[in-house]
């Protein structure tokens, strides 16, 4: 509705989807998280404050399914007149599909954020790193044992974008940044993703790299 927030649920693809409109047009986020969990919901909720549309799939069939079905919501005439430019959030498995939605979607995709990506994918997120050059902002869990913080940093450098982040989540395993930290972890995205979308707004206390 006009003038306030709104929460709707649309399908595409084949896909339900619950997407989280701000008052105004503005940047759109995709999230793909490891699981839906009411933790993930809370995100949603948390980015709509900072005045972000915010996408969450209801299920998560596979990579193509979510790619087909991601495709036709854009091109759904409420959403295009009200996501200004696309961003992909990622934790786990859905931090390797953002970089495949990155690759397949080209200039549709203005940026990712990674969080906690898997030990089992680093060779195929390593590649599809090797050759992304948009803004990305990249959280790696300090106690994540099977996958240590060096090797996600190497994994970091080989990015030729020069709009890149990396940040270590001190104290902390795969998940526990939502629940211990969840306003600084929105505010980190935020204060990100803000000046790459045109948005200068007030600084406050983010996390730190």
């Amino acid at each position: 509705m006009a003038g306030s927030a709104s929460i709707e649920r649309l399908e595409a693809g084949g896909i339900f989807f619950k997407v989280f409109f701000p008052p105004r047009p503005s940047p759109g986020l995709l999230l793909l998280p490891e699981s839906r969990s009411s933790t993930v919901e809370s995100l949603a909720e948390k980015l709509l404050l900072e005045e972000f549309s915010v996408v969450l799939p209801e299920s998560f069939p596979g990579y193509t399914e979510i790619l087909t079905a991601f495709e036709d919501l854009r091109s759904n005439s409420p959403v295009k007149s009200r996501v200004l430019q696309w961003w992909v959030w990622g934790e786990g498995r859905g931090g390797l599909w953002a970089l495949r939605l990155s690759r397949d979607l080209g200039a549709e995709i203005r940026g990712l954020i990674l969080d906690s990506l898997r030990a089992e994918d680093r060779e195929e997120a390593s590649g599809l790193l090797s050759a992304l050059r948009k803004p990305h902002l990249l959280f790696h869990p300090q106690l994540e044992d099977s996958f240590p913080f060096p090797e996600a940093e190497r994994m970091f450098t080989l990015s030729p974008a020069h709009a890149k982040k990396l940040l270590l989540l001190p104290g902390m395993r795969r998940g526990e940044v939502l629940l211990k930290s969840p306003d600084l972890y929105v505010q980190t995205i935020a204060e990100f993703v803000n000046p790459r979308a045109g948005r200068w707004r007030r600084k406050k206390d983010s996390l730190r790299g």
